[in-house]
Parts: structure tokens; C-alpha cells; sequence
């Protein structure tokens, strides 16, 4: 049995996921939690990082999709 709580959050996260690597990847926008480098400048390696990850989730929630009741 598939758990719809996991598809849902998984979808959830995934789009959490993309908006925060599209935020790291705009420059000029102050990006906490970058220790090095400029924090005002693009960080392509977190925005690349967060890309990855929803791509992961994305994969995670199609795995877990709930199965359809209409045959």
C-alpha cells in the first residue's frame, strides 16, 4: 500500500526545493546560509544542489503516486 502522505510531501518539498535553486541562482538577493564567497552574489552550486534534490523528490513522489480506484 503507497502512502499518500509521502506522495503529497514529496511534491510539497520538491517544489520547495526548485523555488529555493531558482533563488540561489538570481544575484543581488542577499542568500543566507552561504559561508563563502559574497552572499549578495549567484551561488550556483547551492542552486545546482537544490535542483538535484527536487529532481530526487519528484522522483520520490512518482514513486509513491496513489494508485487510481477507476479501472
Amino acid at each position: 500500500m503507497k502512502n499518500p502522505a509521502l506522495f503529497y510531501g514529496a511534491i510539497v518539498l520538491a517544489v520547495i526545493a526548485l523555488a529555493l535553486s531558482i533563488f540561489y541562482f538570481v544575484p543581488g538577493v542577499y542568500h543566507p546560509f552561504t559561508f563563502s564567497g559574497t552572499p549578495t552574489g549567484s551561488h550556483l552550486t547551492h542552486g545546482v544542489a537544490f535542483l538535484i534534490l527536487a529532481a530526487i523528490l519528484v522522483v520520490a513522489a512518482l514513486v509513491n503516486r496513489p494508485k487510481s480506484s477507476i479501472r
